[in-house]
């Protein structure tokens, strides 16, 4: 009687499990485990009607495109469900890749954000591992902490990590416009900080953007997020995983290895963008001090070789000099961003 537990009628019943496939199934191996299992529970050769029914439902809808998809996507949204240790609250993000969520551990209350990589393809779990990889040992302010990576009943993965509050650099602009030069220092200057600690210690992000750097006004701190595209002590050989348009540098375009100079490009077009200027022409606005100007193009330079490196210089320290000489001080004084409360 246990065995048949998948074939009652409950609004949660699971249409692959009712067929015994995987949610990556193919058409062709839904049609092969229907057939065989009809064999089986096919009233006419003695079997359970209430389960042929099932057979055919879970069959009529897994072999339509459309029906599979919407089935597919009520199915992916994780809102009030329990994941391990923890609770889902709401959705917070969504992307190609799959749908973010705030959550909270079920015996302690900690907040924390959980990434669900809901295509459950092969390359898309290649993904999300290699960003576990990339973050797991890591430990730095800028950086969020990895809590757990889990693995869910259809097959599908969570990544759980530290939950960082406060909003986009994007979000940011979009609602007070560019930011003032004196801002965009200090911004960029963390984000050098957190640089320096990941090519310290191997990692290339290969995806720094607005959309990937939250900002803390009150503390003046940045937190840099999403690894997904990141490489750990990359070769020659290695390649590129992929990238955003009119942030990526010249090299990933090109589908060339990522280096830290490739996250330096990046940085440079986001202070661009911060700075209200235009990233996709590399154009600053033309109130932006002369050497702030030239701080950015040395980090946009097409050749890679014309970039800085850690190896020459200390860009922190280089920054740090620059904000004394434009704005009279090393450090803004937590000045708060005009705009943002």
């Amino acid at each position: 009687m246990g065995k048949n537990k998948k074939f009652e009628s409950k609004p949660n019943y699971d249409l692959y499990d009712i067929l015994e496939v995987s949610p990556r199934a193919r058409p062709e191996v839904i049609d092969a485990a229907y057939i065989t299992l009809m064999k089986q529970y096919h009233p006419d050769k003695g079997g359970d009607n209430r389960i042929a029914v099932s057979l055919n439902n879970a069959r009529e809808i897994l072999l339509d495109h459309k029906k599979r998809k919407a089935y597919d996507e009520s199915n992916e949204n994780l809102e009030g469900k329990i994941v391990g240790n923890y609770r889902i609250i709401e959705q917070i993000a969504e992307g190609g890749f799959g749908k973010t969520y705030l959550g909270e551990h079920i015996h302690f209350g900690s907040m924390v954000c959980i990434k669900h990589e809901n295509q459950i393809s092969p390359q898309d779990e290649e993904i999300l591992i290699d960003e576990a990889k990339a973050m797991w040992d890591l430990r730095h302010y800028g950086i969020p902490a990895i809590r757990d990576l889990l693995k869910l009943d259809d097959g599908s993965l969570a990544l759980v990590m530290s939950y960082i509050p406060g909003p986009t650099l994007e979000q940011a602009v979009k609602k007070v416009g560019g930011l003032e030069s004196e801002d965009v220092a200090w911004i960029t200057e963390r984000s050098l900080n957190v640089l320096r600690y990941l090519h310290y210690n191997g990692v290339v992000h290969g995806d720094v953007k607005p959309q990937n750097i939250i900002i803390q006004p009150e503390s003046h701190n940045i937190v840099l997020v999403d690894y997904g595209l990141s490489a750990i002590k990359p070769t020659s050989s290695d390649g590129c995983k992929g990238y955003t348009p009119y942030f990526a540098s010249p090299e990933q375009e090109n589908g060339e290895t990522i280096l830290p100079e490739s996250d330096f490009y990046s940085l440079g077009l986001t202070m661009i963008y911060a700075l209200g200027g235009d990233a996709q022409q590399r154009k600053v606005p033309g109130d932006v001090p002369d050497e702030f100007c030239h701080f950015i193009k040395k980090l946009i330079a097409r050749d890679i070789l014309l970039r800085p490196n850690w190896e020459k210089e200390d860009l922190c320290a280089k920054l740090q000099d620059l904000r004394m000489k434009v704005f009279g001080r090393r450090h803004s004084d937590m000045k708060a961003i005009r705009g943002l409360a």
